[in-house]
């Protein structure tokens, strides 16, 4: 049996393919090109889809803010009746009461997701630059 192994392992020589440091180097250039231009369409969707949504969102704010009579309460800091010395708490309390909340946190996060998507556009912009000039190995 040891006589019938030793012949199989002697026909099954192995025999190094010349091409294969470079294939496997294509293979790698080619995977991480695909990986970049997902990753860039990806955020890239992700910021336009963020930039539509901030137009309506500040629409939204901007009306909250006025029907909740913020302006009102935030025009008695500036009058020169001196009545905001006076009542300056209870005018603060006022003014924290009608601020929108959730329409404010509405368009910063749209904000937010838009300067974040940018940066990774940008990152992924100059990756792809670098990824594209790569050579093969020598």
């Amino acid at each position: 049996m040891e006589k019938e192994l030793k012949k199989a392992f002697q026909k099954a020589k192995f025999e190094e393919n010349s091409n294969l440091a470079s294939n496997i180097w294509q293979n790698i250039i080619i995977r991480n090109r695909r990986i970049a231009r997902l990753k860039l369409w990806t955020f890239s969707l992700t910021g336009l889809i963020s930039l539509s949504g901030i137009i309506p969102a500040w629409k939204a704010l901007l009306s909250d803010l006025a029907q909740s009579g913020f302006y009102e309460y935030l025009s008695l800091i500036f009058s020169n009746d001196g009545s905001f010395f006076h009542y300056s708490k209870e005018i603060m309390l006022s003014i924290a009461e009608s601020i929108p909340t959730m329409s404010i946190i509405m368009s910063l996060s749209l904000v937010f997701v838009l300067f974040l998507s940018l940066k990774h556009v940008t990152k992924q912009i100059i990756n792809n630059n670098q990824i594209f000039s790569q050579a093969s190995p020598v």
